[in-house]
């Protein structure tokens, strides 16, 4: 009969069963503090920020951003966040796969997503308000792109394809390709420039005239030129 030592079958067993948890603990998709390396659109790759003592190393990974697309936060290099895992590949719907997701556990940095995440060095804002902002500015589109609304540091631009309209009650002011039109009272502070004619009603600036009376001898009128 042997004589090595005999281990318990409890204890065997509980040590069975403590390895399959950890290897199956392992294999779970896992959240991680990260930044970012690289941008491509919707797509960034991360570096994890993980301190271990382990000689493993945590490799980059390429994912998507969360997100949707009609609002595209703006990310960057060395941005910071996290990336959380979903429970089965999302290649299909990320495009950096293909075809539907099988029901088959992922690698546990397999279906990750990039989540930004605040910080307590950030400047102070409104709490009460939505503040957006960007490095180049901040634009505000339809999908098909017609009309844009773009703020940058130098100021602000607004395009629009057929027609651009600013109401307040019964005043409102339109500019399509006929050109400006004001409805309302208009109040101006300083000196008009106009490089074309300016019409009152039916009189024209450069046009009217006007009939004197009192330059000749009895009551014979003349007509003046147009104004200059």
């Amino acid at each position: 009969m042997s004589q090595a030592q005999k281990i318990p079958f409890a204890a065997s067993l509980q040590s069975f069963v403590q390895q399959k948890m950890e290897a199956h603990q392992q294999g779970l998709g896992q959240i991680y503090p990260c930044h970012v390396t690289e941008v491509n659109g919707a797509i960034v790759t991360v570096n994890f920020d993980i301190a271990t003592e382990s000689t493993d190393s945590f490799p980059p990974v390429t994912c998507p951003v969360i997100g949707s697309i009609y609002i595209r936060v703006p990310i960057k290099v060395n941005d910071l966040g996290i990336c959380i895992s979903a429970d089965v590949r999302l290649g299909g719907i990320s495009g950096l796969g293909s075809g539907l997701a099988p029901l088959v556990t992922p690698s546990n940095l397999g279906a990750l997503v990039f989540v930004p995440i605040g910080n307590s060095g950030w400047a102070e804002v409104d709490a009460n308000a939505v503040v957006i902002n960007g490095p180049n500015g901040v634009v505000l589109q339809d999908t098909e792109g017609k009309t844009t609304f773009t703020l940058t540091p130098d100021g602000v631009v607004v395009n629009a394809q057929t027609s651009l309209t600013l109401e307040v009650g019964n005043n409102s002011i339109v500019i399509n390709s006929s050109g400006i039109t004001i409805t309302g009272n208009l109040s101006v502070t300083g000196t008009i420039t106009s490089t074309g004619n300016v019409v009152a009603g039916a009189i024209s600036l450069e046009t009217h005239e006007h009939n004197v009376v009192g330059v000749q001898s009895g009551t014979s009128t003349i007509p003046t030129s147009a104004p200059f």
